[in-house]
């Protein structure tokens, strides 16, 4: 089963995907920040994506690799905390606990569609689609979540914005998401 051909295969596999990766292109991180209290009061239908799309421009479609934080560790534990006190109602899908008690990092993921994953993520969604919902249980308090957006610039493969998701997941500790694909 595992002999030296399927090595080699693994071997040169890996060193494509290395060279896709030099030759891949990222665009440069926008920011933008959401306030808890904003998020508990909600938004309207395509107001998150009207607040990224000038800082997307063009680039609203494209994929993207994406970073939620909060602004200080105090921050992180109380979300942290009424996370692990939101009882949701049947049917309602929310995204994994890490168990992680010392990261600002809340969430790390990527998208085709970023206004509507950013949306699922600080307000709703579908009850089967696994996303934050902070919406539905954000603390009511004096600090924000910071979004951080980084667009791919022409094609990438999907298999190339995963491994770079990946090394983001893993060196940001987030406390919620899984790592990997679906």
């Amino acid at each position: 089963m595992i002999d030296d051909e399927l090595l080699g295969f693994a071997r040169n596999d890996l060193e494509r995907r290395v060279s896709a990766l030099n030759n891949a292109a990222f665009g440069d991180v926008i920011e933008q920040a959401f306030s808890f209290h904003k998020i508990r009061a909600g938004f309207e239908p395509g107001e998150i994506r009207d607040l990224i799309r000038p800082l997307l421009g063009d680039d609203i479609s494209c994929a993207a690799i994406y970073r939620l934080t909060v602004n200080d560790q105090a921050a992180a534990d109380m979300l942290r905390l009424a996370f692990e006190q939101f009882r949701p109602p049947a049917g309602l899908k929310l995204t994994r606990n890490n168990n992680v008690v010392d990261s600002r990092t809340v969430y790390v993921g990527s998208s085709r569609d970023i206004g509507s994953r950013l949306h699922q993520h600080l307000h709703t969604s579908a009850d089967g689609t696994y996303a934050l919902k902070l919406h539905l249980w954000c603390p009511d308090a004096e600090n924000r979540i910071n979004v951080e957006v980084t667009p791919v610039r022409g094609v990438a493969e999907a298999s190339l914005v995963q491994d770079v998701e990946d090394a983001l997941w893993a060196r940001s500790r987030p406390m919620f998401g899984k790592f990997g694909a679906k």
